[in-house]
């Protein structure tokens, strides 16, 4: 993110010079808002999981709060041996983006998650 952030601020800049191309302002927010989202997982983990409720807690990478978004109640989180799923009550299955996570972060996330415990059995 931070590499982006960064080509997107040249590019902006390369734009002041060209008068031809008229995208300074929309190349300049995004390349700051991607640095921004970059420098801040230095500093700030992604996701934080709590094992007394079992809920996964997802911060944004974007935007000036570090207000996180909580999964619903009575959601099940776990590891599969490649993925990380986060599973509704309803029996809804979604994977976890890890899409610019720090590789420690995961690391430590996966440590603290149970393993899967498989599907279910129900007579239909």
């Amino acid at each position: 993110m931070i590499v982006m952030g960064f080509v997107l601020m040249v590019c902006a800049a390369i734009s002041l010079f060209t008068p031809f191309i008229p995208v300074l302002v929309p190349i300049g927010l995004t390349g700051l808002a991607l640095l921004g989202g970059g420098l801040r997982s230095f500093f700030r983990p992604r996701y934080l999981y709590s094992p007394e409720t079992g809920g996964l807690t997802v911060f944004m990478a974007f935007g000036p709060s570090s207000k996180g978004t909580p999964g619903p109640k009575g959601e099940r989180v776990y590891y599969d041996g490649r993925r990380i799923y986060r599973e509704s009550p309803d029996g809804e299955r979604h994977r976890v983006s890890m899409v610019g996570t720090d590789r420690r972060d995961i690391a430590r996330l996966v440590q603290a998650l149970p393993p899967e415990q498989g599907p279910a059995i129900t007579d239909r």
